[in-house]
């Protein structure tokens, strides 16, 4: 009686046995072996394992997943208009908006404070150039002084009796010489000074002061940063994905993976789901033995 129910019993095990162990190297055969195995010259089958052999296919069929399927503009779209998103990029402005314009700009140019420093005093050097460069002193004395001069001569008939319209004119030219040699020597320092102690003073603030100077609060801050950022997605998202080959990254990113690599992958995203049918075949294995010993 014993004998009778083992043997009845032995079947559905031994199915639930073989079905595990079927299924558990049918798994493992997925990543195993490695590389191709030879032998007296030929490549055994099978080998290498099937995600080894077909790791191109794989990443070609993983990139045109994500960029056709789980990576579409709309997607994107979404995300970066997100209010979340468009949150965190406000915050992100307003709390570099409390750092000093000096500091700010040295962060942005990702430079020294030397080369800051050098850069700075030449552009007060540009600008102080160009400014004096820009001033005629002689001929806006000439059109304005001698106006001037003309309108104070005929206030008074004993200037009009000594300042003929010739003597005013020598007057006006020589002012006008003198004032343009003195700008043409000296003008440029008295220039370049103003505009040093006006950016020294300008560097000192947050950017957020400037602003405020400007007439511009928090409120209006906060609604430009995202109208601007709004703009600047709708506007170039098309483009930037037009220079971003999302399906060839993805598939160059799995190329690139040793076979480890990609194992641990494949097993981090489907780790329950190979064990799942692993029990299956056991399961499967175990209803066949018994169906058999039925039908016996």
């Amino acid at each position: 009686m014993d004998l009778e129910i083992v043997r009845r019993i032995a079947g559905p095990v031994v199915g639930a046995v073989i079905g595990y162990f079927t299924n558990y190297i049918a798994v493992k055969m997925l990543f195993f072996p490695r590389k191709p195995v030879f032998l007296f010259g030929h490549q055994l089958p099978l080998t290498p394992g099937a995600i080894p052999k077909g790791k191109e296919r794989l990443a070609k069929a993983a990139g045109n997943v994500v960029a056709g399927s789980l990576l579409t503009r709309e997607d994107l779209e979404g995300f970066l208009l997100s209010e979340e998103t468009e949150e965190q990029i406000i915050t992100a402005v307003l709390r570099q908006s409390a750092e000093k314009i000096h500091d700010l700009i040295v962060k942005a140019a990702d430079i020294s404070e030397e080369t800051y420093q050098e850069k700075r005093a030449r552009l007060c050097d540009a600008v102080s150039f160009e400014v004096v460069q820009s001033i005629d002193a002689h001929a806006l004395v000439q059109e304005h002084g001698g106006e001037l001069l003309k309108e104070k001569t005929e206030q008074s008939t004993m200037l009009r009796l000594v300042l003929t319209e010739k003597k005013q004119q020598e007057i006006v030219d020589y002012i006008g010489e003198k004032l343009q040699a003195m700008l043409d020597e000296k003008g440029q320092d008295y220039v370049r000074g103003v505009l040093s102690g006006k950016l020294e003073t300008m560097e000192e603030q947050t950017a957020r002061e400037f602003l405020e100077q400007m007439g511009i609060d928090e409120t209006q801050l906060r609604r430009a940063v995202r109208d601007t950022y709004r703009r600047l997605v709708n506007e170039n998202l098309e483009k930037l994905l037009a220079h971003i080959n999302i399906a060839g990254i993805v598939t160059d990113k799995i190329n690139a993976m040793s076979v480890e690599e990609l194992e641990k992958l494949v097993l981090a995203m489907m780790k329950k789901e190979l064990n799942l049918i692993v029990s299956l075949g056991a399961l499967i294995g175990f209803v066949l033995g018994l169906i058999n010993l039925f039908l016996a």
